[in-house]
């Protein structure tokens, strides 16, 4: 079975379970397009190789015709993305089976946000989304207090109801000065150094104090 440190030949990808009460699998694809580069075939921001290839994933016939559907809507919302120069290289797929990462990978950026904000903030993955998609479109599918759907969304029944957002409780973003494995050697290294410089400073001492007794 694939693992998150060994996956070969597999997408690195997010399941998404929703309530279809409350959301649609066609405004999750609108939101997933939003958080990516279309034009990078080789990975996302930093992150490089096969495993981390954009895609988007339908289940059932109805799903690849929303997915079909919400493509031609945004290339029609930026037709130069038809140009030789920006090629968009985002499929729609048919979702193969499932391999769910270890615990620990779960959650990630809320079980380590200082890690999550350091690697955003260095991938410059924030800056590159804007340059994508354009500030006010990144504010709208990012901004937890954006008004651009009017805290409200449409289901999968067409209903309009209101918009839940951050239901993980997930903490505010911030983007850490360095990953924690750097703090901690940082720290040791500090540590060790404040150490053999207090014995260097005794040495030194008890060298002076035997020559004045002399």
């Amino acid at each position: 079975s694939p693992t998150y440190r060994n996956h070969p030949g597999h997408f690195e990808v997010i399941l998404i379970e929703y309530d279809p009460t409350k959301t649609s699998y066609e405004l999750l694809v609108n939101y997933a397009w939003r958080n990516l580069d279309p034009f990078d075939a080789i990975g996302q921001f930093c992150d490089k190789g096969t495993s981390y290839r954009p895609a988007i994933f339908y289940e059932t016939e109805e799903e690849r015709m929303v997915a079909e559907s919400v493509r031609a809507e945004i290339l029609e919302q930026y037709p130069d993305w038809t140009g030789e120069d920006e090629v968009v290289v985002v499929p729609n797929l048919e979702r193969p089976k499932f391999w769910t990462a270890e615990e620990y990978h779960q959650n990630y950026y809320i079980k380590n946000p200082n890690n999550y904000g350091y690697y955003k903030e260095r991938c410059g993955r924030t800056q590159r989304l804007k340059q994508v998609w354009g500030e006010d479109e990144y504010k709208c599918y990012h901004d937890l207090e954006s008004t651009c759907f009017n805290m409200t969304v449409v289901n999968e029944v067409g209903e309009e109801v209101l918009a839940e957002v951050n239901v993980k409780e997930a903490p505010p973003e911030k983007a850490g000065v360095m990953p924690n494995w750097a703090i901690i050697v940082v720290s040791v290294a500090a540590a060790v150094f404040v150490l053999l410089l207090s014995v260097c400073l005794w040495k030194r001492c008890c060298s002076g104090g035997r020559k004045s007794v002399e």
